[in-house]
């Protein structure tokens, strides 16, 4: 099965609390409400890394 996904692998995006970071890994899995729940593991500008689902991500801000 191949997998479409919004954003891609370097992209800096800002999420909707305001965070923003880069995408350094993606997943794929199956979710409750939408047969496909993709999230994106962003390193965040003070170093660390967190897992933000892709409707929490509002826009892309740079690469």
């Amino acid at each position: 099965m191949q997998v479409e996904f919004k954003y891609a692998l370097g992209d800096v995006v800002r999420t909707r609390r305001g965070d923003s970071g880069k995408i350094v890994a993606m997943s794929v899995s199956t979710g409750r409400s939408d047969p496909l729940f993709r999230s994106y593991r962003l390193e965040l500008d003070d170093g660390s890394e967190t897992w933000c689902p892709e409707y929490r991500i509002e826009r892309v801000i740079g690469w």
